[in-house]
């Protein structure tokens, strides 16, 4: 909708919050949150790509990521938080349209950043969550795959599609029977 809040939990070099943002800058309103502590922190099965990244890099990843979204003219529409997402819940106080999940991928991570951001979605808000194929397993990265598994799924949510990699669900309540 028009001025839609969008939450998005970890975010790497930016690819998704380019994509996210781009349609903010088309509808012309709205924003994106960008929630990172952009140190190469996370799960144990992506460390090595975070550090092999920015040690090949001059710059840092918050520098390519800010970089990134100049380069596809949304900077305008991205609010960044350099913070962990458990440290920014406890100061969150807005309504959001769209909370995508695609930070540390270990179960005990996605679940409590699952459970803390989950009572900001709006009803009828769009929960994403990355990496999340039915029946994924990679040590220390399968906890987006077991979340979906466990608790997107009626009463609370419909219209549960699975794109590529993304499972994408509309609240519709609270989940209580």
């Amino acid at each position: 909708p028009a001025d839609a809040v969008v939450v998005e939990i970890g975010t790497f070099l930016g690819c998704s919050t380019v994509l996210l943002a781009g349609g903010r800058k088309i509808r012309g309103s709205g924003e994106v949150h960008a929630v990172d502590p952009f140190d190469a922190s996370g799960d144990p099965f992506s460390q090595p790509i975070y550090a092999s990244i920015r040690d090949s890099a001059e710059r840092s990843l918050r520098d390519r990521f800010e970089q990134n979204l100049a380069q596809a003219g949304v900077e305008r529409f991205v609010h960044v938080h350099a913070s962990r997402a458990e440290d920014l819940v406890g100061r969150w106080t807005r309504r959001v349209d769209l909370l995508f999940l695609d930070g540390n991928h270990e179960y005990e991570a996605v679940l409590a950043f699952y459970c803390a951001w989950l009572p900001f979605l709006k009803l009828g808000g769009i929960l994403a969550v990355h990496n999340s194929r039915p029946g994924y397993r990679r040590e220390t990265h399968d906890g987006s795959a077991r979340l979906v598994e466990e608790r997107v799924h009626p009463p609370a949510y419909g219209e549960i599609e699975l794109v590529g990699s993304i499972t994408f669900a509309r609240k519709l309540n609270d989940g209580r029977p």
